[in-house]
Protein backbone atom coordinates (compact mmCIF):
# COMPACT_ATOMS: atom_id res chain seq x y z
CA UNK A 1 0.00 0.00 0.00
CA UNK A 2 2.88 2.38 0.82
CA UNK A 3 4.74 1.62 -2.72
CA UNK A 4 0.77 2.00 -4.11
CA UNK A 5 0.91 5.62 -2.78
CA UNK A 6 4.44 6.92 -3.90
CA UNK A 7 4.42 5.41 -6.83
CA UNK A 8 0.46 7.80 -7.49
CA UNK A 9 3.06 10.06 -6.81
CA UNK A 10 5.65 9.52 -8.41
CA UNK A 11 3.78 9.44 -12.06
CA UNK A 12 2.83 12.33 -12.08
CA UNK A 13 6.14 13.65 -12.69
CA UNK A 14 8.29 13.07 -16.02
CA UNK A 15 9.80 9.58 -16.14
CA UNK A 16 12.92 10.19 -16.79
CA UNK A 17 13.20 12.94 -14.33
CA UNK A 18 12.13 10.20 -11.60
CA UNK A 19 14.11 7.82 -12.70
CA UNK A 20 17.14 9.93 -12.00
CA UNK A 21 15.68 10.86 -9.00
CA UNK A 22 15.18 6.92 -7.90
CA UNK A 23 19.20 6.30 -8.52
CA UNK A 24 19.68 9.12 -5.93
CA UNK A 25 17.41 7.76 -3.35
CA UNK A 26 18.67 3.75 -3.50
CA UNK A 27 22.43 5.56 -3.50
CA UNK A 28 21.19 7.79 -0.01
CA UNK A 29 19.67 4.57 1.41
CA UNK A 30 22.67 2.86 0.96
CA UNK A 31 24.70 4.72 2.07
CA UNK A 32 23.04 5.68 5.10
CA UNK A 33 21.79 2.56 5.87
CA UNK A 34 24.26 -0.08 4.51
CA UNK A 35 24.30 -3.30 3.02
CA UNK A 36 22.77 -5.70 5.65
CA UNK A 37 20.09 -3.26 6.26
CA UNK A 38 19.01 -2.78 3.16
CA UNK A 39 19.05 -6.66 2.25
CA UNK A 40 16.74 -7.43 5.45
CA UNK A 41 14.44 -4.65 4.03
CA UNK A 42 14.13 -5.79 0.58
CA UNK A 43 14.31 -9.57 1.78
CA UNK A 44 17.17 -10.30 -0.44
CA UNK A 45 17.82 -14.06 -0.82
CA UNK A 46 20.55 -16.37 -2.95
CA UNK A 47 19.07 -19.23 -4.99
CA UNK A 48 22.13 -20.38 -7.16
CA UNK A 49 21.73 -20.98 -10.60
CA UNK A 50 24.30 -22.29 -13.42
CA UNK A 51 24.60 -20.94 -16.48
CA UNK A 52 26.87 -19.42 -19.36
CA UNK A 53 29.63 -21.67 -17.39
CA UNK A 54 29.16 -19.73 -14.19
CA UNK A 55 27.46 -20.02 -10.98
CA UNK A 56 24.74 -17.07 -10.49
CA UNK A 57 23.24 -15.68 -6.97
CA UNK A 58 20.16 -15.68 -8.39
CA UNK A 59 18.56 -15.94 -12.00
CA UNK A 60 17.03 -12.52 -11.56
CA UNK A 61 18.55 -9.89 -13.24
CA UNK A 62 17.99 -5.82 -13.79
CA UNK A 63 17.85 -5.88 -17.66
CA UNK A 64 19.96 -3.17 -19.47
CA UNK A 65 18.64 -0.11 -19.94
CA UNK A 66 18.33 0.83 -16.05
CA UNK A 67 21.78 0.79 -14.51
CA UNK A 68 23.30 2.54 -17.96
CA UNK A 69 26.47 3.87 -16.41
CA UNK A 70 27.37 1.69 -13.81
CA UNK A 71 25.98 3.85 -10.94
CA UNK A 72 24.02 0.94 -8.79
CA UNK A 73 26.33 -2.23 -9.41
CA UNK A 74 27.38 -2.47 -5.86
CA UNK A 75 24.01 -1.89 -4.34
CA UNK A 76 21.96 -4.41 -6.30
CA UNK A 77 22.71 -7.76 -4.64
CA UNK A 78 21.07 -5.98 -1.70
CA UNK A 79 17.63 -5.28 -3.54
CA UNK A 80 17.72 -9.40 -4.35
CA UNK A 81 18.87 -9.30 -7.98
CA UNK A 82 22.00 -11.77 -8.73
CA UNK A 83 23.23 -9.56 -11.43
CA UNK A 84 23.06 -6.89 -13.78
CA UNK A 85 22.81 -5.87 -17.41
CA UNK A 86 24.93 -2.48 -17.77
CA UNK A 87 24.76 -0.01 -20.59
CA UNK A 88 23.99 -0.17 -23.21
CA UNK A 89 27.90 1.30 -23.34
CA UNK A 90 29.25 3.25 -26.27
CA UNK A 91 32.74 4.06 -27.10
CA UNK A 92 32.44 7.62 -26.52
CA UNK A 93 30.26 9.57 -24.69
CA UNK A 94 26.51 10.54 -26.32
CA UNK A 95 24.18 12.47 -25.28
CA UNK A 96 21.02 10.24 -26.42
CA UNK A 97 18.07 11.42 -28.36
CA UNK A 98 16.60 14.81 -26.92
CA UNK A 99 13.95 14.69 -24.11
CA UNK A 100 11.37 13.90 -23.28
CA UNK A 101 12.24 10.47 -24.76
CA UNK A 102 10.71 7.61 -21.94
CA UNK A 103 6.34 7.87 -21.15
CA UNK A 104 4.91 5.68 -19.16
CA UNK A 105 1.50 3.88 -20.25
CA UNK A 106 0.20 2.43 -16.61
CA UNK A 107 -2.93 0.99 -18.45
CA UNK A 108 -0.68 -1.37 -20.65
CA UNK A 109 1.63 -1.98 -17.58
CA UNK A 110 4.26 -0.24 -20.62
CA UNK A 111 6.64 1.94 -21.03
CA UNK A 112 7.76 3.49 -24.29
CA UNK A 113 11.58 4.66 -24.67
CA UNK A 114 12.98 6.49 -27.04
CA UNK A 115 16.62 6.96 -25.04
CA UNK A 116 19.06 6.58 -28.06
CA UNK A 117 21.95 5.31 -26.60
CA UNK A 118 22.62 8.20 -24.20
CA UNK A 119 25.88 6.85 -22.40
CA UNK A 120 29.07 8.68 -20.56
CA UNK A 121 30.83 6.55 -22.62
CA UNK A 122 33.41 3.20 -22.57
CA UNK A 123 35.93 4.64 -20.60
CA UNK A 124 34.62 6.36 -17.85
CA UNK A 125 31.88 3.46 -17.39
CA UNK A 126 34.46 0.77 -16.78
CA UNK A 127 36.42 3.20 -14.57
CA UNK A 128 33.24 3.06 -12.18
CA UNK A 129 33.36 -0.41 -12.53
CA UNK A 130 36.89 -0.62 -10.91
CA UNK A 131 36.01 -0.38 -7.67
CA UNK A 132 32.02 -1.91 -7.44
CA UNK A 133 33.27 -5.02 -8.27
CA UNK A 134 35.44 -5.42 -5.54
CA UNK A 135 32.76 -4.92 -3.46
CA UNK A 136 30.08 -7.27 -4.89
CA UNK A 137 29.08 -10.94 -3.17
CA UNK A 138 30.02 -14.27 -4.68
CA UNK A 139 28.54 -15.31 -7.44
CA UNK A 140 26.67 -11.61 -8.51
CA UNK A 141 27.61 -11.32 -12.01
CA UNK A 142 27.86 -8.19 -14.04
CA UNK A 143 27.13 -8.02 -17.74
CA UNK A 144 27.68 -5.71 -19.91
CA UNK A 145 25.72 -4.50 -23.37
CA UNK A 146 27.61 -2.67 -25.70
CA UNK A 147 26.66 -1.04 -28.63
CA UNK A 148 27.43 1.93 -31.52
CA UNK A 149 27.94 5.74 -31.26
CA UNK A 150 24.86 7.14 -33.38
CA UNK A 151 27.26 9.50 -35.85
CA UNK A 152 29.41 6.00 -36.86
CA UNK A 153 28.09 5.30 -39.98
CA UNK A 154 26.49 1.46 -40.32
CA UNK A 155 29.65 0.11 -42.26
CA UNK A 156 32.23 0.74 -39.58
CA UNK A 157 29.78 -0.44 -36.71
CA UNK A 158 32.24 -3.36 -36.07
CA UNK A 159 35.27 -0.72 -34.94
CA UNK A 160 32.85 0.51 -32.26
CA UNK A 161 31.65 -2.43 -31.25
CA UNK A 162 35.43 -3.55 -30.47
CA UNK A 163 36.60 0.30 -28.73
CA UNK A 164 33.15 0.01 -26.48
CA UNK A 165 34.78 -3.83 -25.14
CA UNK A 166 38.02 -2.93 -24.66
CA UNK A 167 37.90 -1.14 -21.23
CA UNK A 168 36.03 -4.08 -19.62
CA UNK A 169 38.89 -6.41 -19.26
CA UNK A 170 38.32 -8.29 -16.57
CA UNK A 171 35.22 -6.04 -15.49
CA UNK A 172 32.69 -7.85 -17.69
CA UNK A 173 31.20 -11.35 -16.72
CA UNK A 174 29.26 -11.70 -19.88
CA UNK A 175 29.12 -9.34 -22.98
CA UNK A 176 26.00 -8.48 -24.96
CA UNK A 177 26.39 -7.07 -28.48
CA UNK A 178 23.29 -4.81 -28.70
CA UNK A 179 22.18 -4.14 -32.49
CA UNK A 180 18.38 -4.75 -31.82
CA UNK A 181 17.42 -1.03 -29.90
CA UNK A 182 14.83 0.82 -32.38
CA UNK A 183 16.17 4.02 -31.13
CA UNK A 184 19.20 4.68 -33.34
CA UNK A 185 18.90 4.91 -37.09
CA UNK A 186 19.59 1.74 -38.93
CA UNK A 187 20.97 -0.01 -35.69
CA UNK A 188 18.39 -3.48 -36.72
CA UNK A 189 20.04 -3.47 -39.82
CA UNK A 190 23.55 -4.95 -38.41
CA UNK A 191 21.25 -7.94 -37.46
CA UNK A 192 21.85 -9.05 -41.05
CA UNK A 193 24.46 -11.39 -41.58
CA UNK A 194 26.61 -9.54 -43.83
CA UNK A 195 26.71 -6.51 -41.21
CA UNK A 196 26.62 -8.63 -38.17
CA UNK A 197 29.20 -11.25 -38.42
CA UNK A 198 32.51 -8.55 -38.59
CA UNK A 199 30.97 -7.03 -35.65
CA UNK A 200 30.79 -10.45 -33.85
CA UNK A 201 34.56 -10.93 -35.00
CA UNK A 202 35.67 -7.85 -34.04
CA UNK A 203 34.38 -8.38 -30.39
CA UNK A 204 35.81 -11.78 -30.36
CA UNK A 205 39.60 -10.96 -31.31
CA UNK A 206 39.47 -8.62 -28.34
CA UNK A 207 37.70 -10.38 -25.61
CA UNK A 208 39.36 -14.35 -26.82
CA UNK A 209 42.42 -13.34 -25.12
CA UNK A 210 41.12 -12.35 -21.95
CA UNK A 211 41.45 -14.71 -19.19
CA UNK A 212 39.14 -15.76 -18.50
CA UNK A 213 36.73 -14.89 -21.79
CA UNK A 214 33.74 -13.75 -21.03
CA UNK A 215 30.60 -15.24 -22.37
CA UNK A 216 29.59 -13.25 -25.85
CA UNK A 217 25.81 -13.10 -25.58
CA UNK A 218 23.53 -11.46 -28.58
CA UNK A 219 20.48 -9.17 -27.57
CA UNK A 220 18.10 -9.66 -30.64
CA UNK A 221 14.53 -7.80 -31.44
CA UNK A 222 11.31 -9.51 -30.98
CA UNK A 223 9.81 -8.85 -34.63
CA UNK A 224 12.64 -11.48 -35.36
CA UNK A 225 10.74 -14.64 -35.57
CA UNK A 226 9.85 -17.78 -37.29
CA UNK A 227 13.00 -18.50 -40.63
CA UNK A 228 14.64 -14.65 -39.87
CA UNK A 229 15.08 -15.69 -36.16
CA UNK A 230 16.23 -19.47 -37.26
CA UNK A 231 18.68 -17.55 -39.52
CA UNK A 232 20.40 -15.63 -37.23
CA UNK A 233 20.57 -18.15 -34.42
CA UNK A 234 22.14 -20.53 -36.63
CA UNK A 235 24.73 -18.33 -38.10
CA UNK A 236 25.72 -17.04 -35.20
CA UNK A 237 26.42 -19.54 -33.62
CA UNK A 238 28.81 -20.82 -36.09
CA UNK A 239 30.83 -17.45 -35.34
CA UNK A 240 30.90 -18.19 -31.64
CA UNK A 241 28.01 -16.86 -30.11
CA UNK A 242 27.60 -18.02 -26.53
CA UNK A 243 24.07 -17.46 -25.87
CA UNK A 244 21.41 -14.64 -26.79
CA UNK A 245 19.27 -11.82 -24.83
CA UNK A 246 15.62 -12.47 -26.25
CA UNK A 247 14.33 -9.43 -26.60
CA UNK A 248 14.69 -5.77 -27.02
CA UNK A 249 11.84 -3.73 -26.82
CA UNK A 250 9.34 -3.59 -29.63
CA UNK A 251 9.38 -1.20 -32.22
CA UNK A 252 6.51 1.41 -32.42
CA UNK A 253 5.42 5.31 -32.34
CA UNK A 254 9.03 6.10 -33.02
CA UNK A 255 10.29 3.93 -29.97
CA UNK A 256 10.55 1.45 -27.97
CA UNK A 257 7.59 -0.69 -25.95
CA UNK A 258 9.10 -2.72 -22.54
CA UNK A 259 6.75 -4.21 -20.14
CA UNK A 260 3.49 -5.87 -20.77
CA UNK A 261 3.14 -4.87 -24.32
CA UNK A 262 6.50 -6.64 -25.02
CA UNK A 263 5.44 -10.09 -22.97
CA UNK A 264 3.97 -11.98 -25.60
CA UNK A 265 6.85 -11.25 -28.20
CA UNK A 266 9.07 -11.94 -26.06
CA UNK A 267 7.47 -15.60 -24.37
CA UNK A 268 7.37 -16.12 -28.21
CA UNK A 269 11.08 -15.55 -29.05
CA UNK A 270 11.80 -17.66 -26.25
CA UNK A 271 9.89 -20.89 -27.23
CA UNK A 272 10.92 -20.54 -30.90
CA UNK A 273 14.52 -20.14 -29.85
CA UNK A 274 14.36 -23.40 -27.52
CA UNK A 275 13.24 -25.22 -31.00
CA UNK A 276 16.63 -23.73 -32.56
CA UNK A 277 19.55 -24.07 -30.05
CA UNK A 278 20.70 -25.13 -26.60
CA UNK A 279 22.48 -22.29 -26.20
CA UNK A 280 21.62 -20.24 -22.73
CA UNK A 281 18.88 -17.80 -23.14
CA UNK A 282 18.13 -14.60 -20.84
CA UNK A 283 14.53 -14.00 -21.41
CA UNK A 284 13.49 -10.25 -20.93
CA UNK A 285 10.61 -8.29 -21.50
CA UNK A 286 7.05 -8.35 -19.59
CA UNK A 287 7.95 -10.15 -16.57
CA UNK A 288 6.19 -8.90 -13.58
CA UNK A 289 5.32 -11.73 -11.21
CA UNK A 290 6.80 -15.12 -9.98
CA UNK A 291 4.24 -16.82 -12.06
CA UNK A 292 6.08 -14.96 -15.09
CA UNK A 293 9.08 -15.85 -13.97
CA UNK A 294 8.44 -20.03 -13.71
CA UNK A 295 6.81 -19.44 -17.24
CA UNK A 296 9.86 -18.46 -18.74
CA UNK A 297 12.13 -21.04 -16.60
CA UNK A 298 9.88 -23.60 -17.71
CA UNK A 299 10.10 -22.71 -21.40
CA UNK A 300 14.16 -23.23 -21.53
CA UNK A 301 15.07 -19.42 -20.14
CA UNK A 302 18.43 -20.06 -17.98
CA UNK A 303 18.06 -16.12 -16.36
CA UNK A 304 15.31 -13.54 -16.62
CA UNK A 305 15.99 -9.97 -16.42
CA UNK A 306 13.01 -7.21 -15.36
CA UNK A 307 13.18 -3.45 -15.81
CA UNK A 308 9.85 -2.69 -16.16
CA UNK A 309 8.41 -5.06 -13.91
CA UNK A 310 10.16 -3.55 -11.44
CA UNK A 311 8.78 -0.06 -11.99
CA UNK A 312 5.36 -0.95 -11.42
Amino acid sequence: MIWKCVRSILFIFDAEAVHHLSIKIIKLSYRLMGAKMLARIFGAQTLETSALGMTWRTPVGLAAGFDKNADLVEILPCLGFGFVEIGTVTPKPQPGNPRPRLWREPKSLSLLNRMGFNSEGAEIVSKKLVQQKKRLPPGFRVGVNIGKNKDTPLDRAYEDYKNAVIPFQNLADYVVINVSSPNTPGLRSLQESEQLKPIVTSVQSVIQSWKPRPPLVLKLAPELQGDALEKIIRESQSWGIDGYVLTNTLAGEAGGWSGKKLAHHSLQSLINARRITHLPVISVGGIFSRDDFEERIQNGAQLVQIYTGWIY
